[in-house]
């Protein structure tokens, strides 16, 4: 890549230093960013903070707010076996009541369960459901970029599931009819 006062990377070169005006792109870009700038025609010289005359801020976009964990949602849980895989649909919804979260987890054909101590950190998700025989599948997910929430189920400590779940959508009804005269 040749030198110009502006790379492709968008870094700004001047004085013999480059001033990192915005990067995106992820991991490899920033690699390929690097390079170019260590293979300028000129060499770069560090300059002290206090020598440089603004400093820039990366832009860094607002958070995205948490998806909503109250209401209906529908997926699968698929559990490795020895000789084969079982993937069973999955039911959950969940309800607030002041500030406590809790629910009905179901398995068409197997059963219902409460759901229970849901604790839920940023993108992370937290929750027992108790199962009619009364074992307690610890769940341990994360909401993914796309609205679902991902992880696995586990029981005594041990994994015995991955679940993946998304919001169930409200069942459209059409539109109603006026009578006619």
């Amino acid at each position: 890549m040749p030198a110009s006062p502006r790379a492709r990377s968008h870094n700004v070169l001047t004085a013999r230093r480059a001033v990192p005006t915005r990067v995106t792109g992820g991991p490899a870009v920033v690699v390929v960013a690097l390079l170019a700038l260590l293979s300028a025609a000129r060499p770069l010289v560090a300059v002290p903070l206090a020598a440089q005359s603004k400093s820039v801020k990366a832009a860094v976009p607002p958070a995205a707010p948490a998806p909503a964990l109250v209401g209906g949602w529908s997926g699968t849980a698929t559990v490795p076996l020895p000789d084969s895989t079982l993937v069973v649909p999955v039911l959950y919804t969940f309800t607030q009541s002041g500030s406590t979260i809790a629910g009905q987890a179901m398995v068409p054909g197997q059963g219902t369960g409460p759901i229970s101590n849901v604790v839920r950190t940023g993108k992370q998700v937290r929750f027992r459901v108790t199962a009619p025989e009364g074992k307690l599948l610890e769940h341990d997910g994360a909401f993914g970029a796309d609205g679902s929430i991902e992880g696995m189920v586990n029981l005594d400590n041990q994994p015995i599931a991955k679940f993946k779940i998304m919001p169930r959508k409200a069942p459209s009804t059409p539109p109603k009819k006026s009578p006619t005269a």
